[in-house]
């Protein structure tokens, strides 16, 4: 009985140094490898697609689109050669399809010879090294199909919750709420699958707790390698979704007086974005030709989405506050549904967002007395542009749902917007308010752990 006490108090010691960042360490590894396993393969949004482009980085296309290290060209991935025993297909919901298909990809082994697949589009090796990894090690041990994704998932988990870890630990604000958005169901979902998003999501995080750790933590003084740190998270970000380095415009949250003189100041950030123009001057012309081969036009010869809304400038605002206005429950539900939007969380999809709100409200500390109303302006005008960016790059880019002149953008999904949330909960967060509620970290991370177990339930209920 003795040695059960000291081992608790041990547990409630290593808690008690960031009981947040401890806490949602240890809820979301738990549910997010549940989720992994019980998610049939290849079910998350674009998850044969990124299967496929994660099988190929562990064939060793690890440079891509820097430098293509494989033996195949451009267009087409490497592959197992018996690829298609996989039979993938979408399962119904309900039926038990789920679990039948999940019980033969467990009998499927892939051969060791290598095939070739044509796969046109836009690879950034990168941030598929973690799902590589899994798969890798599946092929190397013999493992069947099935479990070769777990693992590959598992490896993608365990880098998003590293990075989210870190994140809550170092940003002097809004803890409990950086655990909560890294704890929405969508995330660990994310997290838990073979989706590069959960990179994303991770980066993000970093990127903005970064942000507020220079801004209103307790370090005073800065240097290049602090500013040059925020250089690098933010070409990261570039690199897979170019729109998200909107992102980049909270550095101006840091004062100026951090850096002892307005020389050094500059020097810094220019410094700084010497990463992110390598980056750029590496995926840029990737992204423009991706952007350019997806656009739609008016026909043959006929002007492109891009230079409709050049010769029509006053057509973006209307695009934006119809979408807006007409998209915004559509973005609120799908935020909350899962495998590859067929899986519904019913009553969460009010609930989670609430609650995050809520959360966000309350979550005020010393540190958030240094938020100045400029601080919240520019946060609201970041918040507005990376939102505004998101849906005009699939206002552009995705000519298969968006005609040239379309009023209303489509394809916009509520994932999408999970990187700028934490901006966002800087402009609800009320720091004059007392927050008298005993344990508010316990019970925020409580709260968020029980949606997540009616997630994995209501997973196991649509598939198994």
């Amino acid at each position: 009985m003795q040695g059960i006490k000291e081992r608790a108090a041990v547990f409630q010691t290593i808690l008690a140094k960031d009981k947040a960042a401890n806490l949602f360490l240890l809820v979301a590894l738990c549910t997010g490898i549940i989720i992994a396993c019980i998610n049939p393969p290849f079910h998350e949004c674009d998850g044969w697609t990124h299967y496929i482009w994660a099988t190929d980085v562990s064939y060793g296309n690890l440079l891509s689109p820097m430098l293509n290290l494989s033996s195949h060209k451009a267009g087409m991935v490497t592959v197992p050669e018996n690829i298609a025993e996989v039979d993938y297909h979408i399962t119904k919901s309900e039926s038990g399809e789920g679990k039948v298909y999940s019980q033969y990809l467990n009998t499927v082994k892939f051969s060791k010879n290598k095939g070739y697949l044509s796969m046109p589009g836009r690879l950034v090796s990168l941030f598929y090294y973690p799902q590589a990894l899994g798969l890798f090690l599946g092929r190397m041990f013999q493992m069947s199909v099935y479990w070769s994704v777990v693992l590959s998932r598992i490896f993608n988990l365990l880098v998003f919750l590293v990075m989210a870890y870190v994140s809550v630990r170092i940003t002097p604000i809004l803890k409990n709420t950086m655990a909560t958005i890294a704890m929405l169901p969508m995330t660990v979902f994310q997290a838990a699958s073979d989706s590069p998003d959960a990179m994303l999501n991770g980066f993000c995080l970093l990127f903005v707790a970064a942000c507020f750790y220079y801004a209103y933590g307790e370090k005073q003084i800065l240097i290049w390698k602090d500013t040059c740190k925020l250089g690098v998270l933010l070409s990261m970000v570039f690199l897979y979704k170019y729109v998200y380095i909107l992102l980049g415009l909270l550095v101006f949250l840091i004062p100026m007086k951090k850096f002892g003189i307005k020389k050094q100041y500059w020097k810094c950030f220019v410094l700084a974005l010497l990463p992110l123009l390598i980056s750029g001057y590496m995926g840029i012309g990737d992204a423009a030709s991706a952007v350019n081969a997806g656009q739609a036009a008016m026909g043959e010869g006929e002007i492109t989405q891009t230079q409709y809304l050049v010769e029509h400038p006053y057509f973006i605002v209307e695009v934006l506050v119809k979408t807006f206005v007409y998209r915004f429950s559509e973005y609120m539900l799908s935020l909350n549904i899962l495998g590859s939007l067929t899986y519904s969380l019913g009553p969460l999809q009010f609930i989670v967002p609430m609650f995050l709100i809520f959360v966000s409200c309350l979550d005020a500390n010393e540190a958030c007395n240094k938020i100045s109303l400029k601080d919240r302006i520019l946060c609201l005008i970041t918040f507005l542009i990376v939102c505004a960016g998101i849906v005009m790059a699939m206002y552009i880019g995705y000519g298969r749902e968006n005609e040239v002149g379309a009023e209303i953008a489509a394809g916009v999904q509520g994932r999408y917007f999970i990187p700028a949330i934490p901006v966002f909960c800087v402009l609800v967060n009320q720091h004059g308010v007392q927050n008298k509620v005993k344990h508010f970290t316990e019970k925020t991370i409580g709260g968020m752990g029980m949606f997540l177990i009616v997630a994995v339930y209501a997973l196991y209920f649509y598939c198994w």
